[in-house]
């Protein structure tokens, strides 16, 4: 059975052209395949819609008031088209992401208000935690993730800058307790903890100089599941911290916080941003993920 709308694009073709010869060299296709979408319009329509001769062809009554209606058709149908298109060229709708609560509040939110500026269509909604979330299982577009990847992951994974930690501590608690100048010291001090990493990262940390490689466990007598409050913790001398760079930055600007051992430094951890390949697609996804990766690199 022919196709209703390419028999209506078939008939005002060869109303246009004037002829089924010149509609077939128009549409590539042969003469007889002209007729029949038109005799197969005429039948079901049960009326007449061309008077045709060898020598010309015209339209009946009926045929001139079926080919405006026509043309109204297929320019609504083109119009639909067009706008679809437009959307997937100016990707809108809503996007929901997850993201370390850390990461998300120090460094995610300027690439976020950048994105929503440039993309006026697009609505985020952004969730801050800590715990380990399923994309797939819990709605999200997005997740952005610290550290080492399963083996078993059924996500894509795409590698974002390194997680950089450095290590501070406010000048009231160094003039108190002293100045730790390796990681050895540390096992003498108090050192902050933040409670949603795993144990061997809350109290082991692992150190890098010249490429050797110095393992420490320590001790602390305060741990946050908050790592802003764990900062103001910082701020008030409770401790040594261990931060994200970019979270502590300004404090260390303005002096209220110090890095201390400074030919040492933190392991690295992996960071990703994880999504269902089928998400991809979405035009608003795929926009989040190819800018979030372009604007981290960049910052580097």
């Amino acid at each position: 059975m022919l196709d209703k709308i390419t028999g209506m694009k078939v008939f005002v073709t060869a109303v246009k052209e004037g002829s089924f010869a010149a509609a077939a060299a128009k549409l590539a296709i042969s003469p007889q395949m002209i007729a029949r979408h038109v005799a197969t319009l005429e039948t079901g329509l049960g009326v007449r819609l061309l008077n045709r001769t060898t020598r010309k062809q015209s339209l009946t009554t009926t045929g001139i008031d079926y080919y405006k209606r026509c043309l109204h058709i297929l320019g609504a149908i083109e119009d639909a088209e067009r706008i679809a298109m437009d959307n997937a060229l100016q990707p809108s709708g809503t996007l929901r992401v997850n993201a370390p609560v850390a990461f998300g509040r120090y460094a995610l939110i300027p690439f976020v208000t950048d994105f929503l500026q440039r993309y006026r269509e697009i609505r985020i909604e952004l969730t801050l935690s800590d715990v380990l979330t399923d994309p797939l299982e819990q709605g999200f577009d997005a997740v952005i993730r610290i550290g080492a990847l399963s083996n078993d992951l059924r996500l894509v994974a795409r590698p974002l800058p390194p997680y950089r930690l450095v290590v501070c501590a406010a000048p009231s608690y160094l003039e108190k307790n002293g100045t730790p100048e390796s990681p050895v010291d540390l096992a003498r001090h108090e050192c902050l903890e933040f409670s949603p990493w795993h144990a061997g990262l809350t109290r082991h940390w692992t150190f890098i100089r010249e490429q050797e490689m110095t393992d420490v466990d320590v001790n602390g007598r305060f741990a946050v599941n908050d790592w802003g409050a764990m900062l103001e913790a910082a701020l008030h001398g409770a401790g040594i911290l261990i931060g994200y760079e970019k979270a502590v930055r300004e404090n260390i600007s303005r002096g209220e916080l110090l890095p201390v051992m400074p030919g040492y430094h933190f392991i690295e951890r992996p960071m990703h941003v994880l999504y269902g390949e089928e998400r991809f697609t979405d035009t608003k996804v795929r926009c989040f993920i190819d800018d979030l990766g372009k604007w981290f690199h960049r910052a580097l």
